[in-house]
């Protein structure tokens, strides 16, 4: 009779919203679809996202999906954040966290803001924590991230937050009628942890 418990360890998730360096980070919410269509509906966000820039109705569906996933119990999953700053709770950005499907020490990040938070630090702090999630939380070993070559400003943080550029695939993707060129990044958890580290001496 095969055995109930799970070949692997379901990760635990912190205490939401989880705060760090000005943002905070949460699940999610059904009440979020126009905060989040008001991004994910502009052309210059979509460009390099899956999908065409969103109608409201396509929001909703993806939404639902996110939160049909939040218990992130099975590799494979995505694990949706809301990215909060100061007194609102409106949603200015999303943090997404997936569980590798094949192993489960690996993960993959990625992430889309709304344009009204460019240049403010907030991309990179919810990253970060959401990295700090991943590795501290989650005990993964490695998380990668994956982004279009003419992205440039997705290349430029996964630099900041210490992920490496590790292969150039050459239109490896078809996307919206063209084939794409691809970079991806990783780190590791000890590469993390060298680096927080680093942070927290030039902080002192």
């Amino acid at each position: 009779m095969p055995s109930a418990t799970p070949e692997f360890p379901v990760p635990v998730q912190p205490a939401y919203p989880f705060a760090a360096d000005g943002v905070r980070l949460r699940p999610i919410l059904h009440a979020d679809v126009q905060a989040v269509n008001a991004y994910r509906s502009l052309p210059e966000v979509a460009r390099y996202l899956p999908h065409p820039p969103q109608t409201m109705a396509d929001t909703a569906l993806t939404v639902a999906s996110m939160i049909a996933q939040q218990d992130f119990t099975t590799p494979g999953q995505w694990l949706d954040l809301a990215v909060e700053r100061g007194p609102t709770h409106k949603a200015m950005g999303e943090v997404l966290l997936k569980w590798d499907a094949k192993n489960w020490q690996r993960g993959e990040i990625g992430f889309v803001f709304s344009p009204e938070v460019q240049g403010q630090g907030v991309a990179f702090a919810a990253c970060a924590a959401a990295l700090d999630i991943a590795f501290n939380g989650f005990g993964w070993h490695r998380v990668e991230g994956i982004c279009d070559v003419r992205n440039e400003k997705s290349a430029a943080l996964m630099t900041r937050l210490g992920m490496r550029l590790e292969a150039t695939f050459v239109e490896a993707d078809w996307s919206k009628g063209e084939w794409i060129t691809l970079h991806h990044y990783a780190i590791l958890e000890r590469e993390w942890y060298a680096s927080t580290l680093i942070v927290e001496s030039e902080g002192n």
